[in-house]
């Protein structure tokens, strides 16, 4: 069963990285998450009308000083792809993207299960690292490895969000 605070820990585990500046196109799951941020005069979160406008706009912010995540559906990811490869990768820009991941294991929709199989398949053609932690206790031991990867070889990484750690969106 999901731990309900599951959206507050990644929330606090952003901020303790000193990611304070969001791009987001948002769905009901990374929704819970950007509730804490939203709430943080320190955060700033910018709605992108398209993902790849996210990684763009936190790629300027990167260049202007600030750390930034992507918060998003994994369906987006697809959106994303020449963005990464060369904007991101090829001028070495981090961006923390956190993926809500549907398409998986009780999806009702079929339109997200095509991405949802291809999600961790696109991140590792790419090179992306990313985590999937399934429980608060993973999440918190692996996101700050994850986000120091990030910055220090600045490059992408992923936080892929499996339902088991958030409990989905089954209906």
């Amino acid at each position: 069963m999901a731990d309900p605070e599951w959206s507050k820990h990644l929330a606090d585990g952003l901020r303790r990285n000193d990611i304070r500046f969001y791009a987001t196109v948002p769905d009901f799951i990374v929704s819970q998450v950007l509730e804490h941020l939203w709430r943080d005069d320190e955060c700033t979160v910018v709605t992108a009308a398209r993902e790849e406008e996210g990684l763009g706009i936190l790629s300027g912010a990167y260049l202007a000083g600030r750390r930034g995540a992507l918060l998003m559906q994994n369906s987006g990811l697809g959106s994303c792809v020449n963005t990464l490869a060369s904007l991101n990768f090829a001028t070495q820009i981090p961006v923390v993207m956190v993926l809500s991941h549907r398409g998986d294991i009780n999806e009702y929709n079929p339109a997200q299960v095509p991405m949802g199989q291809a999600a961790e398949g696109i991140l590792q053609a790419l090179g992306v690292r990313y985590i999937t932690p399934h429980t608060v206790e993973e999440l918190e031991a692996q996101l700050d490895g994850l986000i120091k990867l990030a910055y220090t070889r600045s490059l992408p990484v992923a936080v892929l969000l499996p339902n088991d750690l958030t409990g989905g969106r089954y209906s």
